[in-house]
């Protein structure tokens, strides 16, 4: 579950029109956010509100073996943070659930920008005690493609340090560019997002599939320490049922380290993905999956019925097929030919673009079908689970509503040989348990 500051900052995103997907550092998303959800280990209390339209405050205590805690500050200059900020009891699940990522093609993300509506910035400031850890960061929009943001660090015993992005998004190729103090370390993130034809790529006739492809550059100067990987990540939907699907492919060529998603969403309620990872050198591989199933609440969203999900053709699309009926049924625009068999020619090809015409109609009505089904659900709850061979453990978490709060509960199990449970009396035979790793409880509170 995303922190009430990280929430804001998406929310800034979104009234900025900047893409959070289209970025290398989140190509990954839909298959972390499902295998490797981050379980609470801490018993932890936030309160949060919104003083002003533009000021966003945090008090949060945590505790784990003595009391902690921290205040945290936002003040942003973006239009309609109001209205796209609520609080914890009106807020939709889906916007502070780290859960399937719907990546749209990109000529689908069209800014619409009138002015300076883009060219905002953002204010963050956070303060730790009884430790007085600082933190900040700025985000400032330069126009409606560039980006600039600055995070900062700072510690009671002198470890500090400042890290700058420079995003620059097209929405065909997004760039950045990564200074940090520490080890005086540079990088350099790129992503192109290709635009190709149904018949080469897609065996359906609706072009709503998405590929990318991007790679990163890594170099301390200090160090001399280099990194560097590549990814490509495939999204396409289901033609018979509209449901969305990802995946990825993700190359290491320094460690040699290969590793594969593929995750789907099985039904409007619940998700699925699996990850295997390979290492060319030392030959060692690992299995893992993940699932999540949400939970719906008695009523929808919308108080629309039913029955408004189902969209008929546009009056457009009506006229186009009234047109292209055959010549036996009466008016025709098709035109007459010198032959019967040319006239015949024309017949048959009307016949099959009206065909195909339909069956992309079709197509594209099921993914939007889908699509309007989750976002007017009611979702309360989810369950997320997810376990590796490997590392032979089990991850559990619940996160959902409870009397206006936002509660997210999990544990970890991990599969464990203790040398002081070893059977004596068969010494080869080892006793295999299975031990709480981590527990934590985390509750969200904003007005």
């Amino acid at each position: 579950m995303l922190d009430y500051m990280d929430y804001v900052q998406r929310q800034f995103e979104k009234s900025t029109d900047w893409n959070y997907d289209n970025s290398y550092a989140n190509i990954l998303a839909s298959s972390r956010n499902i295998l490797d959800f981050s379980v609470p280990n801490q018993f932890k209390f936030q309160l949060s509100n919104r003083s002003t339209p533009h000021t966003f405050n945090t008090m949060e205590v945590f505790s784990r073996r003595m009391f902690n805690g921290a205040m945290t500050y936002l003040y942003t200059d973006a239009e309609n943070m109001d209205k796209l900020v609520n609080n914890s009891s009106s807020i939709s699940l889906q916007d502070v659930m780290e859960t399937y990522r719907y990546v749209q093609p990109y000529y689908t993300h069209k800014p619409s920008f009138t002015g300076d509506n883009h060219v905002r910035s953002l204010y963050y400031g956070k303060m730790s005690y009884p430790t007085p850890n600082l933190e900040a960061m700025l985000i400032k929009r330069l126009n409606e493609s560039t980006q600039l943001t600055l995070q900062c660090v700072s510690s009671f015993n002198g470890f500090n340090i400042l890290t700058g992005y420079w995003q620059c998004d097209t929405g065909k190729n997004r760039h950045e560019v990564i200074m940090s103090s520490n080890d005086l370390l540079c990088g350099y993130r790129y992503l192109h997002n290709f635009l190709g034809t149904p018949s080469k790529l897609k065996t359906s006739l609706y072009n709503n599939f998405s590929l990318s492809i991007g790679y990163e550059l890594w170099l301390g100067i200090v160090t001399l320490s280099p990194g560097c990987s590549t990814t490509l990540r495939y999204c396409t939907h289901s033609p018979n049922t509209g449901r969305p699907q990802t995946l990825t492919l993700t190359w290491n060529p320094l460690f040699g380290h290969i590793s594969s998603t593929y995750t789907a969403k099985t039904n409007s309620s619940s998700t699925f993905s699996t990850k295997y990872d390979f290492n060319v050198y030392s030959i060692e591989s690992n299995l893992s999956f993940g699932c999540e199933f949400w939970r719906r609440g008695p009523q929808e969203k919308s108080s629309l019925s039913q029955g408004t999900n189902e969209q008929k053709p546009e009056p457009e699309d009506d006229i186009m097929y009234y047109h292209m009926i055959t010549p036996n049924g009466g008016n025709s625009i098709i035109p007459r030919a010198n032959s019967p068999q040319e006239q015949q020619l024309l017949e048959d090809l009307t016949i099959a673009f009206s065909s195909s015409l339909k069956r992309i109609d079709k197509e594209k009505s099921m993914i939007e079908k889908f699509e309007n089904r989750i976002n007017q659900s009611n979702f309360t709850s989810v369950w997320k689970l997810s376990s590796s061979l490997k590392d032979a453990n089990l991850r559990l978490l619940w996160e959902g509503k409870f009397k206006g709060f936002l509660l997210s509960a999990g544990t970890e199990f991990c599969k464990t040989n203790p040398q002081n449970e070893i059977n004596e009396n068969h010494p080869t035979e080892n006793k295999l348990t299975f031990y709480p790793k981590k527990f934590g409880i985390q509750l969200q509170y904003s007005t």
